[in-house]
C-alpha cells in the first residue's frame, strides 16, 4: 500500500504559527496606518521587525520568507515583506502576489540584502533593479532576472509584449563572480512578437565571458550551443556544464568543447539527414565526457554504439529520440553494456524491430542502477519490452509509458505487481492512450508500498478510489487527464 501521509514536523507547524501570526501583525499595522509609506507606518514595522530579529535566527527569516504562501496574507506584500527580510537572509524567492509591488521598493531593499546567496525575482526584474543587485549583491550563486512584462498596443492595435530587462542591465551583473546559475530572457528575436529593451545575444555574451564559475544559463526556447559557436566575439573557455543545441555540426561540437571544456550535460536536436554520424564520432573521440546526453532525431547507428562503446562509462542519464525504425533488442543490449552507471533512460522510437525473441536469456548485469525509465512511441510491444527492462533492475522509481495508439496494458500492469518488479516505484505516469481499469488502479495503489504519484486515464468513475486514499490517510496524489 502507499505510504501513509506523516504529520507536519515541528518545525513546519512553528513556521505557519508564526506566519499567521506575523500576518495579524502586520495587517494591524496596515489597518491603522493611512499609507504605508509614511513615518508612523515605517516605524511601528521597525519595532516588529526588531522584536522579530531579537527573538529569532537569522537563518529562519530565509524559512519564513520560503513559507510565505502558505499563509495568504490579506494585506499589501510590502508590509509584509519589510518585516521579514532580514539583513542576513541568504535566500529569497519571490512569490506571486509580489508581481504587483512597484519596482521602486525593489530597488530600495535590495541593498538590504547583500549576503543574498539566491535570489529568485521572475517576472519583475527590470533594469533598474539589475543596477541595484550588480552593486550590492556580491555574493550571488543563483540569480533569476526574468523580466517583467508590459503589454502594450502596437500600430496596429495588436497586443505586444515589451521586456524590462536590457543589454543595458545585463552589464549591471559582471561583477557578480560567484554565480553559478543565471535564468533570464531569451534574446531579441527568438519571438517575432517581442518587442522593446529586449536583451541580445551579444549582450548575453559579453555578460558570460565575465561570470567564471557559470555553470548554467537558462534560457527559454533558446539554442545555447549555436549562440556560443556562432558567436563573432572571441570567447575564452566556460564552465558551462550543461548546453542544449539545435542543428549542430561536428565542427561546431569540437568549438563547443573548447568553449566548455567542463560541459556535462549536452542536448542535441538534429532534424538534418546530414553529418550526423560525423557528429557522432567527434563526440566519441573529443575530450568531452558527458555525464548527461540527449539526442532527438537520431539513428542508433554503428556511430553511435562506437559513441556509447567508448563514452558510455560516463554517461548515468541518456534519452534517444530514434528514428529510422534503427533501433532492436540488440541495440540495447548494446547500450546496456556500454553504459553500466545509467541510472535514467528514455527510448522515444516508431522501430518495427524491437521485440524480445521466444526463449531469450536476459544478459546478467544491465541496467542495474537504473532508477528513471521513460519508453514510448508505436510498433513495438510496450509490455514485451517494459517486462526485460523491469527484469534488468531492482531500484526502479520512476516509471514514464507513452503509447500513440489506444491499448489496455491491465494484464502488463498485473505481471509487474505479481513479479514485485515495481515494488519499489513512487512515480507512475501512464499515458491516455494507455487503458487501465479502476481495478487494476487500486491493485496498483495497494501493491506499491512507496507510490506517490499516478497519473492514469482516468476514464471510470473514481470517487471510491479517492475516498479509499483519504479514508487510509494515503500519501498519494491520483492524478488525470
Amino acid at each position: 500500500m502507499s505510504p501513509h501521509k506523516q504529520p507536519s514536523s515541528l518545525l513546519k507547524l512553528c513556521v505557519k504559527s508564526s506566519l499567521n501570526l506575523i500576518n495579524e501583525c502586520c495587517y494591524m499595522i496596515e489597518k491603522k496606518c493611512p499609507e504605508i509609506e509614511c513615518m508612523d507606518c515605517e516605524g511601528q514595522v521597525k519595532i516588529l521587525k526588531g522584536y522579530l530579529i531579537s527573538l529569532l535566527p537569522a537563518r529562519l527569516f530565509d524559512v519564513l520568507c520560503l513559507e510565505r504562501g502558505c499563509c495568504q496574507y490579506r494585506g499589501d506584500p510590502r508590509v509584509q515583506l519589510n518585516v521579514l527580510l532580514h539583513p542576513k537572509m541568504s535566500v529569497f524567492h519571490k512569490c506571486d502576489i509580489d508581481i504587483s509591488i512597484p519596482q521602486n521598493f525593489w530597488v530600495r531593499i535590495i541593498p538590504w540584502s547583500s549576503c543574498l546567496v539566491v535570489l529568485d525575482l521572475k517576472l519583475i526584474c527590470t533594469d533598474d533593479i539589475l543596477i541595484a543587485i550588480g552593486t550590492q549583491c556580491a555574493q550571488l550563486e543563483e540569480l533569476n532576472i526574468v523580466s517583467k512584462v508590459d503589454i502594450c498596443r502596437s500600430s496596429v492595435n495588436a497586443s505586444i509584449l515589451v521586456r524590462n530587462v536590457s543589454d543595458f542591465g545585463l552589464e549591471c551583473l559582471t561583477d557578480l563572480k560567484n554565480l553559478r546559475i543565471l535564468s533570464m530572457d531569451p534574446p531579441r528575436n527568438e519571438r517575432a512578437n517581442r518587442v522593446g529593451g529586449c536583451v541580445t545575444q551579444t549582450g548575453i555574451i559579453k555578460l558570460i565571458r565575465e561570470l567564471p564559475r557559470l555553470e548554467e544559463l537558462r534560457i527559454e526556447s533558446c539554442d545555447i550551443g549555436s549562440m556560443l559557436i556562432g558567436s563573432i566575439l572571441p570567447i575564452n573557455p566556460l564552465s558551462l556544464r550543461k548546453i542544449n543545441c539545435h542543428f549542430v555540426s561536428a565542427d561546431g561540437i569540437r568549438r563547443l568543447g573548447k568553449i566548455c571544456p567542463q560541459l556535462r550535460e549536452l542536448t542535441i536536436t538534429h532534424l538534418s539527414a546530414h553529418n550526423k554520424d560525423q557528429l557522432l564520432d567527434e563526440l566519441a573521440l573529443g575530450d568531452l565526457k558527458l555525464h548527461r546526453l540527449d539526442m532527438s532525431f537520431f539513428s542508433y547507428s554503428n556511430a553511435m554504439h562506437k559513441l556509447m562503446k567508448i563514452k558510455g562509462s560516463y554517461i548515468t542519464q541518456f534519452s534517444l529520440w530514434e528514428i529510422d525504425h534503427s533501433l532492436n533488442l540488440e541495440a540495447v543490449i548494446n547500450l546496456g553494456v556500454s553504459c553500466p552507471n545509467l541510472t535514467s533512460l528514455c527510448i522515444i522510437t516508431q522501430s518495427k524491430y524491437l521485440s524480445v525473441p521466444k526463449f531469450f536469456e536476459r544478459p546478467t548485469n544491465i541496467f542495474r542502477n537504473l532508477h528513471k525509465l521513460t519508453l514510448g512511441n508505436e510498433n513495438f510491444s510496450l509490455g514485451e519490452i517494459l517486462m526485460f527492462f523491469l527484469q534488468c533492475t531492482q531500484k526502479l522509481q520512476k516509471l514514464t509509458l507513452k503509447y500513440q495508439t489506444k491499448i489496455s496494458i491491465d494484464s502488463a500492469l498485473i505481471q509487474m505487481l505479481q513479479k514485485g518488479y515495481i515494488k519499489n516505484i513512487i512515480n507512475l505516469w501512464l499515458d491516455c492512450t494507455l487503458v487501465v481499469s479502476k481495478d487494476v488502479v487500486k491493485q496498483i495503489i495497494d501493491g506499491c508500498e512507496h507510490l506517490q504519484l499516478l497519473t492514469v486515464d482516468l476514464t471510470e468513475d473514481m470517487s471510491d478510489i479517492l475516498s479509499y486514499i483519504a479514508d487510509n490517510n494515503l500519501d498519494l496524489k491520483l492524478g488525470g487527464y
